[in-house]
């Protein structure tokens, strides 16, 4: 079996502008044959490097264009803050895309927008330092539409997708002998995965034994169960249970993935019994770079921007998938087993409950249910497509996307004075709760807002922005609309002003206040039993409106334990696999801390096990 080379001029570079190399230059060889190409449209620059600024997703992002006389032969990313793994990723791409095209009429990277739209604008303004107009390159340099002639390809096993569960079962099915083709529908990797914060639930690990923790799997079992309301397929759950720390031995080890985690001892939370979720360094974008990196290193190429479209059956038993290069070149690749890890169908609002799409979005845009159609297509059962994860902790971005900051929440919670209360002013329930009480009770209230003195606002912002979820200029426009604008971020120097600005009625903030300040002299908080922390000191006085989002989906295709997936009598589909999101029936209706990415490499690294003829699971 062969394997693929080179699939995408730039991959390299999107790896390391993921570890934060963001100033890596672009190669300018495909830009110099491009331009020859299309010589027939006189362009003429003032040769030299020249520097534009653009306004991105989550600030400026500046550029340095480099030029001869007739082509842009370099373009240099000098800074960004784009979000890792999603803006930070898409960069690479979009200068390829204009460096082969010498053109600026050049799609932009789906799910980066805003990013593209900057990206675009600074490399205008930097042309239109070279002495050339810009309109002048405005033209699509798009090459023939005649039909492409089919490239077939062969493999071991063909993974669909490239977030954290497919390249996590990619490098193992590769560590375990197999040639491996990645197949990934967007211009970057990592999916939802790289959006994610990363915490991984790790039940029987060697670091949480080395802690002397007494967990089991069948207290995890439980916690999950009991959590999602015991919807959950009691089968795929015990299967998770149960390989979880043997998949998180395989993350960290040497001889494994090898991923940087944070090796200190976790603790239990509301969801669950015992310390469990250990994080990664970087969060999900830092495992979807080392995960991509390792193949890299292996030699294995992802194909991106290349969908699949169809699964291939034949005599009952699927042996590849069909799919369709960004250059319109479609493939046939036919392989032993393949592999579905696609994600969830969060984006497509036709697959959702009502009550569910409503509510903002924070998953990631790649989220269509590619992998479920196809394998429903063929008699694959599905299981629990009602379920959709919703989460409180979110802010609503300016584009109306949900953002989590539920890293800066807890950290708050746990070491300083605040409040959540609702648009009457009064809290209304424990802030270190689950997330199916603090969701219960926001959803009495027309709005809910977190209320801070200095100190928590300091700690809830700083930890948002280490988490990536904002960054200190996206914060610093915030505040200064002072809650005239979405999100809401609002400050005064009295909790009676902040409240007026709220629409708040006059004093129940303040008696609020004074209330829960009580209840930490006490040493106790008899109206909703949270652990009391700190007081609320003095002003300033912040406020940010809390919101509820909805950001994976819960259903999907219905798997054995060895991660093959099931027609609707129950039997197993020959050469058929599944992991991560495209699983339906893990957690129940809703996630615990760490259950979600952690089900992501957990069942990557299950399947690229089973396509390997290697041990899953025995019970």
């Amino acid at each position: 079996m062969r394997r693929i080379r080179s699939v995408l001029a730039g991959l390299l570079a999107a790896a390391m502008l993921l570890s934060g190399c963001a100033g890596q230059p672009a190669s300018s060889q495909a830009a110099s044959s491009q331009a020859e190409s299309n010589s027939a449209i006189a362009v003429e620059f003032t040769p030299g490097s020249y520097e534009g600024t653009g306004k991105g997703y989550a600030g400026d992002i500046k550029v340095s264009v480099t030029v001869d006389q007739n082509s842009i032969t370099g373009i240099e990313v000098l800074e960004q803050n784009e979000t890792e793994g999603v803006g930070g990723a898409a960069l690479p791409t979009l200068v390829d895309r204009v460096l082969d095209t010498q053109s600026l009429a050049i799609d932009a990277v789906a799910g980066a927008t805003y990013t593209s739209q900057g990206f675009l604008e600074a490399v205008t303004q930097a042309i239109e330092a070279t002495g050339a107009d810009p309109a002048s390159l405005s033209q699509s340099q798009s090459g023939s539409q005649e039909p492409k002639e089919t490239v077939s390809l062969t493999t071991d096993v063909v993974v669909v997708g490239a977030g954290g569960a497919g390249l996590a079962a990619a490098l193992t099915a590769v560590q375990g002998g197999a040639d491996v083709i990645v197949l990934e529908k967007m211009a970057m990797v990592g999916g939802a995965s790289a959006m994610a914060g990363g915490g991984t639930n790790a039940t029987g690990s060697q670091w949480q034994q080395e802690y002397g923790i007494e967990d089991s799997p069948e207290a995890y079992f439980m916690d999950i169960m009991k959590n999602g309301h015991y919807y959950s397929d009691a089968r795929t759950l015990w299967l998770y249970a149960n390989t979880q720390g043997a998949a998180f031995d395989w993350l960290v080890a040497e001889d494994g993935a090898a991923l940087p985690y944070n090796n200190t001892q976790p603790g239990p939370s509301a969801e669950h019994t015992y310390g469990r979720t250990f994080s990664p360094q970087g969060g999900g974008a830092g495992v979807v770079n080392g995960l991509e990196s390792a193949l890299e290193n292996l030699g294995i190429e992802i194909m991106l921007e290349t969908p699949a479209q169809e699964l291939i059956v034949t005599d009952g038993v699927v042996t590849g998938v069909k799919a369709l290069g960004s250059d319109g070149t479609p493939y046939e690749i036919t392989a032993e087993s393949v592999i579905l890890a696609t994600g969830g169908y969060g984006a497509d609002t036709d697959m959702l409950p009502e009550e569910v799409s409503v509510l903002p979005y924070a998953g990631a845009v790649s989220a269509t249910g590619d992998g479920l159609k196809m394998a429903t297509a063929i008699g694959a059962d599905a299981i629990n497509l009602d379920k959709v994860n919703i989460q409180p902790h979110s802010i609503i971005l300016p584009d109306g996307r949900g953002q989590h900051t539920f890293q800066g929440c807890l950290a708050m919670y746990n070491k300083t004075g605040s409040v959540l209360v609702s648009d009457q002013g009064v809290r209304f329930v424990n802030e270190q709760g689950t997330a199916n009480t603090i969701i219960a009770g926001m959803r009495q209230n027309e709005s809910s807002y977190l209320i801070m003195d200095a100190a928590s606002f300091e700690t809830y912002t700083q930890t948002c922005i280490a988490s990536h979820n904002y960054t200190q200029e996206q914060l610093d426009q915030w505040l200064e609309a002072n809650g005239t604008s979405t999100p809401v971020f609002a400050h005064a120097e009295t909790l009676e002003d902040l409240a007026s600005i709220l629409d708040m009625p006059a004093g129940a903030l303040t008696e609020t206040v004074e209330r829960y300040n009580g209840f930490v002299a006490a040493g106790e908080d008899s109206d909703f039993g949270r652990k009391v922390t700190a007081p609320m000191g003095e002003g300033p006085y912040y406020a940010v409106e809390m919101n509820l989002r909805y950001y994976a989906t819960l259903g999907g295709l219905h798997i054995n334990d060895t991660m093959q997936v099931l027609d609707t009598n129950g039997q197993p589909i020959p050469g058929l696999y599944a992991a991560g999101e495209v699983v339906g029936g893990v957690v129940g209706d809703i996630y615990a801390t760490g259950s979600l990415f952690g089900w992501a490499m957990t069942s990557g690294h299950n399947a690229g096990l089973a396509v390997t003829g290697q041990t899953v699971f025995e019970d």
